[in-house]
């Protein structure tokens, strides 16, 4: 997201709001601050001005000089920093939204940094015109074939993949073109401001795990019929809509500002091999329920985390993926165990502490960490060596006692060497990505492509020294 500092006039959204001048920043990082001039205040019938009491306003109305342009915002969410200085959660820029009812749009476009080497369809082909007799090149060909939009439906609309392009020249010294997918989301009906970002964050995750590293958002843009394009005089033009770009934080602190172009090389589940556009409609779909999970597993990619966090974040991601797709996992049918827990209550335990009893029993019949670790790598079969090493005995056994000595915090636990959480980590990280994509798309005869280049970019080696280490096994020859 495009970072900004402007001037303008800011008001509360109401007929008795005085506009008070100041400055609006954003940086896509840091998030936006408001600083005003004079505090924000309303003017009653009889002229007074007064403060509305409270520390955070839902909205805040502005005029900016943005670009050139004169464009209304909203402040969405702003908390309060001191009588003139708020910090707004969200920035619609381009139309005003009192309330969250009003804060409604039928489409959203999303554009995602690594969304061009995810989606990896080429368009430019390039002819060069040999040298003769050692002479320079004389002429070069390029051609740019866009191309076409691919789309699929989900349970509430529509999503595409489109692709755009720009040209910049400087006059008889070079010339530039570029182009670049989008992800477009029309929705069957009025869909509210927190459904988009939803949406928008679900895109950001898929990419996220299929790229390898935490992709970042380039922009938002929602849009509705009623909010059309405007001529300078205010008229509307028949048929546009005016995109309403959405602008926050979206970021984690202390990210770099620039990073490393990626490559398509460098992408582990390619669109297409995932299932394309398809495969993204049943995301959509399906990651709403375990949204909790995936943010879990994606702090894997996180650039600011202790080690001991990335690594009970991933197992945790990994016990509640199992849970919710792979099924709860239960030792006896629910009946049959509730009938032996009664049994021991009221033969064993005395009612002092059936409460203790009943806390205890909750999770006894489910499927613990062994069970369910297993149950992972079954699904990958003789790949998932390549991915936790030749001892899947072991590798269940490191996870389970770094996780155990992890979760309890007593003086007398075992310390681990944090790049040895972290091989581990990296290792469960990529199991519970595969046996997650499986389920929404996947298809299985790509898992060894897929399976091949994450062991290109790991040292199995080194994961395996780290399990023995871990699990306090004798070093391997």
């Amino acid at each position: 997201m495009q970072a900004f500092d402007s001037t303008g006039e800011f008001w509360l959204p109401s007929p008795h709001g005085v506009k008070r001048y100041g400055r609006l920043v954003f940086d896509p990082i840091e998030g936006a601050t408001l600083t005003l001039a004079d505090p924000l205040v309303e003017r009653r019938a009889n002229g007074e001005e007064y403060e509305k009491e409270g520390g955070q306003r839902s909205r805040i109305f502005g005029v900016i000089d943005h670009g050139g342009v004169s464009e209304p915002v909203t402040l969405i969410d702003s908390v309060q920093n001191n009588r003139r200085k708020y910090r707004p959660n969200f920035l619609l820029v381009g139309g005003h939204f009192e309330t969250d009812e009003e804060t409604a749009f039928e489409s959203v476009i999303v554009r995602l940094r690594d969304a061009a080497p995810w989606v990896n369809r080429k368009a430019i082909t390039v002819e060069v015109d040999s040298a003769v007799e050692g002479m320079d090149r004389r002429q070069v060909v390029c051609r740019l074939d866009m191309p076409g939009e691919n789309q699929a439906r989900f349970s509430r609309g529509e999503i595409t993949v489109v692709f755009h392009w720009s040209r910049d020249d400087a006059e008889l010294e070079s010339f530039k073109v570029t182009y670049w997918p989008e992800f477009v989301i029309e929705y069957d009906k009025m869909t509210s401001l927190a459904e988009i970002i939803e949406d928008a964050g679900h895109l950001n995750s898929l990419s996220s795990l299929c790229v390898d590293r935490a992709d970042a958002f380039i922009s938002l843009r929602a849009y509705r019929k009623d909010f059309p394009e405007v001529s300078i005089n205010g008229e509307p033009f028949y048929n546009t809509r005016r995109p309403i770009e959405l602008k926050a934080r979206m970021q984690e602190p202390g990210r770099q500002r620039e990073v490393r172009a990626l490559s398509s090389h460098d992408v582990i589940v390619p669109l297409e091999e995932f299932g394309g556009v398809q495969a993204i409609a049943t995301w959509l779909d399906c990651v709403p329920a375990i949204t909790p999970i995936v943010g879990s597993l994606l702090t894997m990619r996180a650039q600011s985390i202790y080690s001991e966090n990335r690594f009970l974040n991933v197992a945790s991601a990994t016990e509640g993926l199992h849970r919710a797709l792979i099924g709860g996992g239960e030792y006896m049918p629910t009946k049959e165990f509730d009938k032996l827990r009664r049994a021991i209550r009221s033969q064993l335990i005395p009612d002092v502490h059936r409460t203790w009893f009943n806390n205890l029993m909750v999770h006894a019949n489910d499927f613990n960490l062994d069970r369910r670790l297993r149950d992972l790598v079954a699904e990958l079969g003789d790949l998932s060596g390549y991915l936790v090493g030749s001892n899947v005995d072991s590798w269940v056994a490191a996870v389970k006692k770094a996780r155990n000595n992890l979760t309890h915090l007593d003086e007398s636990r075992r310390k681990f060497d944090g790049a040895d959480l972290y091989w581990l980590a990296e290792s469960l990280f990529n199991v519970t990505r595969l046996c997650l994509l499986l389920r929404a798309g996947l298809e299985k005869q790509g898992l060894p492509k897929i399976v091949q280049r994450i062991h290109g970019w790991s040292d199995v080696g080194r994961l395996e020294r780290a399990v023995d280490r871990i699990a306090g096994l004798p070093p391997r020859e």
